[in-house]
């Protein structure tokens, strides 16, 4: 037998060596995959943490939280300021605020109460640009997917029929009423001036104009909703003790898609479900094939994460108990709820 037949390996032997090879890799994934899982997690809650600084310091300019804006059918106008007349969702109006005043700025076109082809152009761009805070690494990248038709008055390509927009996977608080939308909005900047919103003032007094905007005479009790100008001095629970802005539950067959309804808009529209959890219910992790437009939530295992209005981030259980809960979304009932 020759020196090179003597150094051969057998079919036997080579077999167990895969054999070792594939054990050793079964053995080290869920390893590799778990630090996967908290370098992504990390950097989830530093999206939190950046958008929290955000809030804080528009809230230093502006002296109050981030507006709603008005509905899905409308997106930011960087004319209209920061206040109630803002038509823009809580992510357009930080933009300035985590160093993204060019991508805020492109809607302008230096006349307020005059949606131009300057603004329209301008805000169709916005729309179609994704930022990378407003999205979850664990969840899906920070890309652009299909719309589904849907309407917004004052961007270009009305209806979006072949959109592409940015879409977002956190979203503020708006209370413990089952709202976090209400009507589609008026249908034209002079529409919005005599139209019958569902909130009376800026703290969010229902008026019961609409069925989905009730019971009348009723607190919207969160910290940003329909035409908001909610500030620290309205939350009578503590900065420390109240939900500011977390992550919400999707459907992950539709991640990207554009057909889960509380995902089917884009990160810089007004006060829709896309952009807006209440805690009427519970936090849930994502479930395929289930759709839940209401609840916060994650696609994490075990915990969601939520930035409080102190600008603090907390991981919190799916499991936490229901009054806790809604105690920790409501921002002004005597109620000193402690963080689990």
């Amino acid at each position: 037998m020759s020196d090179r037949e003597l150094r051969a390996f057998t079919l036997v032997e080579l077999l167990v060596v895969i054999a070792i090879i594939g054990i050793l890799v079964a053995l080290l994934l869920p390893a590799v995959q778990s630090a996967r899982e908290a370098a992504r997690r990390t950097a989830c809650k530093n999206n939190l943490k950046q958008m929290a600084l955000g809030w804080q310091n528009h809230h230093s300019q502006v002296n109050h939280f981030p507006t709603g804006g008005w509905s899905w059918t409308w997106v930011g106008d960087a004319d209209r300021g920061f206040g109630k007349d803002q038509p823009g969702g809580w992510a357009y109006n930080i933009l300035p605020f985590i160093e993204q005043s060019a991508l805020h700025d492109l809607s302008s076109d230096g006349a307020r109460d005059t949606i131009t082809d300057v603004q329209l152009a301008g805000a169709r761009e916005t729309v179609i640009k994704p930022v990378t805070v407003f999205s979850c690494p664990s969840r899906r990248a920070g890309l652009v997917f299909p719309g589904e038709n849907f309407i917004a008055y004052n961007s270009a390509r009305n209806p979006f029929s072949d959109l592409i927009a940015g879409r977002g996977d956190y979203a503020a608080n708006s209370g413990d009423h089952q709202h976090n939308s209400f009507s589609s909005g008026p249908g034209s900047l002079a529409a919005a001036e005599t139209f019958r919103w569902c909130t009376a003032n800026t703290t969010g007094l229902m008026t019961g104009v609409h069925s989905n905007c009730s019971p009348a005479g009723k607190e919207m009790t969160g910290i940003s909703f329909a035409r908001s100008e909610i500030a620290i001095r309205h939350i009578s629970d503590g900065t420390s003790n109240t939900y500011m802005v977390g992550e919400h539950y999707l459907n992950p067959n539709d991640y990207e898609t554009g057909l889960d309804q509380g995902d089917n808009e884009t990160w810089c529209s007004g006060f829709n479900n896309d952009n807006f959890r209440s805690v009427f219910s519970r936090p849930a992790q994502d479930r395929p094939g289930v759709t839940n437009t209401y609840s916060f939530g994650s696609v994490h295992p075990v915990t969601w994460h939520v930035a409080m209005c102190d600008g603090s981030v907390h991981a919190i259980g799916y499991d936490i108990d229901l009054s806790v809960h809604q105690c920790l979304g409501i921002r002004n009932d005597a109620e000193a709820c402690e963080l689990p």
